[in-house]
């Protein structure tokens, strides 16, 4: 009696054990906070000219980074170019060099002839006493000439050569001066946001550590956005350029101009939901225009395919907008800073080339040209 009482006791202590450990983790990672569903709260529970100072703010972190990367990218062309610099100026100090010593030996030659007249070299030449001793005069006079004219000739060459070498040169140095100048421009620059972002920062008074706030959970959560982006993109690509889109993805018809291939967006994003992790990446095709979205993350990018290597699409965002707010170019070049989002079709092309690509309403037409042999 006393062990079945102890037994059900412990049974009951396990049971308890058991359900912490099962449900615990799943009720603390429902009250963890969503970073996007926050900023998304945060944003809804604002006015108009809150959210409006916001995204004046936003944007001014945008530029002032864009100045911070085409500062740093300015950097490297100018130590590049520098490189090269160097290089030339190694290259025309060795055709002076080269230069001047071709330049002295042709003077001792000419002085030594000089020296010797013309007549010399005629009396050495009819003072033979033998045909073969005059032939053998003959040549060596013909060489001496023929020997002149080729040191005239490398003289000439290595002229030219280091005036080519020195006009490379004085390029190089006008590229360094003008990519110098460049970089101190893009420094004023991104100082002078940064004096616009702080002035108008002490503008909002005693509401600036609030807006403070709201601008850095933005920008947190961009940062973070960039991330799950890039991971997102490159699974996407690999998963197309490995061949899993479906034969049958794409409608065949034939045509007078070739083969037209069809693909809804349905086709892709039932692709996405099904290799990827989490459902983040969504394609929707209008006339003219392709739109990238990750909902979850409130951000939608606007731009369109172009076909590489006769068998890829790659898609270029020629704009993007992140809870409402509009993207600079910079910042939309920065989401595929680690590669570009690429739609590998080779494997339905079955050889052919691709023409063109038109995007419609749902979905992409595709023109491809047939290779018959």
């Amino acid at each position: 009696m006393f062990k079945t009482k102890k037994t059900r006791v412990i049974m009951s202590f396990s049971f308890a054990i058991l359900f912490t450990l099962l449900f615990l983790p799943l009720s603390m990672a429902t009250e963890q906070a969503d970073p996007f569903s926050e900023i998304q709260e945060n944003l809804t529970g604002i006015s108009q000219e809150e959210r409006q100072i916001i995204e004046n703010l936003f944007i001014l972190v945008q530029e002032i980074e864009e100045m911070e990367n085409e500062e740093t990218e300015l950097l490297l062309d100018l130590s590049v170019i520098e490189g090269e610099l160097k290089v030339l100026e190694n290259l025309t100090r060795n055709e002076e060099l080269a230069y001047e010593e071709r330049r002295d030996v042709l003077k001792h030659v000419l002085k030594s002839y000089q020296r010797r007249g013309p007549g010399s070299y005629l009396e050495i030449v009819l003072s033979s006493d033998s045909l073969s001793a005059l032939l053998r005069r003959l040549n060596t006079l013909r060489d001496l000439t023929r020997n002149t004219g080729a040191l005239l000739d490398e003289l000439a060459e290595s002229k030219e050569k280091l005036s080519i070498e020195k006009s490379k040169l004085t390029e190089k140095a006008m590229l360094v001066e003008a990519k110098q100048q460049e970089l101190q421009q893009s420094i004023a620059r991104n100082l002078q946001l940064q004096v616009e972002q702080e002035a108008y920062l002490a503008s909002l008074e005693d509401q600036r550590e609030y807006y403070q706030e709201h601008l850095s959970n933005i920008q947190s959560v961009w940062d973070e956005l960039k991330l799950i982006f890039s991971a997102s993109t490159k699974e996407f690509s690999r998963i197309i350029g490995e061949g899993n889109l479906p034969t049958d993805a794409m409608e065949i018809s034939f045509t007078s101009l070739g083969i037209k291939g069809t693909i809804d967006e349905d086709v892709i994003n039932a692709l996405i939901s099904e290799y990827l992790d989490v459902e983040e990446l969504r394609f929707n095709f209008h006339p003219g225009m392709v739109q990238l979205k990750m909902p979850n993350q409130h951000l939608v990018l606007t731009g369109t395919f172009v076909i590489e290597n006769g068998h890829t699409l790659k898609f270029v965002a020629e704009e993007g907008s992140f809870y409402g707010i509009l993207l600079t170019s910079s910042a939309v070049k920065e989401l595929f800073k680690e590669g570009a989002l690429v739609l590998n079709l080779k494997p339905l092309l079955f050889g052919n080339t691709l023409r063109s690509v038109e995007v419609q309403e749902g979905s992409l037409e595709l023109l491809s040209r047939l290779r018959l042999f």
